[in-house]
């Protein structure tokens, strides 16, 4: 007989994709959790649900593999420079540039062999944002608060936004990924601005939050708007 079913319980098709995203069998899933292959039958095919001891170790493994895929994603995105993008390692390093992101830096009379291995304040500093790292750490971004956190910037007549997404493995901060969304032109130049900035937090995936707000923002907002498909 099947037990009564709470919205927490792992369902036993999710057991069966999660074990099959693994490429592992029942046997070896049963051998992580310390049960034996049969009990697995019985959870992929509903006949009975997992202790809630086990359903923690299953949400363990799940919580892992999502890191682990959503790691190799970044790291693919910018060695195979699928966008202008750069990679952040567990110190806040710039430790890899796309090779469109290298050309955008050149473009910008910035030498991107300088960059590798520049600490992100040092790299706020150098190119007149300094009020960017205290915005970094205000979303939430390095604490596992922040799904995303977006800005955008201008100077000397052109502006940019860029997405950065954090990195986790094994439930520890691992790193960040940041991407260029788009570019666009400003009808004023000046100093590297910050105009505005964004987050989404893990605990409201639908809301997108205000941080800052520069007296540009509505004008820079509707500028940096991708044109629809």
């Amino acid at each position: 007989m099947v037990g009564s079913r709470s919205k927490d319980v792992m369902e036993g098709t999710a057991i069966k994709n999660l074990r099959r995203r693994l490429g592992i069998t029942q046997q070896q899933l049963g051998d992580r959790l310390g049960v034996d292959q049969a009990t697995v039958s019985r959870w992929e095919r509903g006949v009975e649900n997992p202790r809630l001891s086990r359903q923690k170790v299953l949400y363990a493994i799940l919580l892992r593999d999502e890191e682990k895929r959503f790691l190799d994603r970044s790291l693919s995105i910018v060695r195979n420079d699928l966008m202008v993008s750069t990679l952040v390692n567990e110190r806040l390093e710039l430790s890899e540039l796309s090779a469109s992101s290298e050309n955008y830096f050149v473009r910008r009379g910035r030498d991107p062999d300088a960059i590798v291995g520049m600490h992100i304040d040092r790299y706020a500093e150098r190119y007149g944002l300094p009020e960017m790292n205290g915005l970094v750490e205000q979303s939430g971004l390095l604490t596992g608060d922040c799904l995303m956190f977006r800005f955008s910037v201008t100077g000397n007549g052109l502006g940019n936004t860029t997405v950065w997404e954090p990195l986790f493995l094994g439930g520890h901060f691992h790193g960040l990924i940041n991407s260029l969304v788009t570019e666009f032109e400003v009808p004023f130049s000046g100093p590297t601005t910050i105009e505005m900035a964004e987050c989404i937090r893990i605990d409201d995936p639908a809301e997108l939050c205000s941080i800052y707000r520069g007296p540009r923002a509505d004008l820079v907002a509707s500028l940096a708007k991708r044109p629809s498909l």
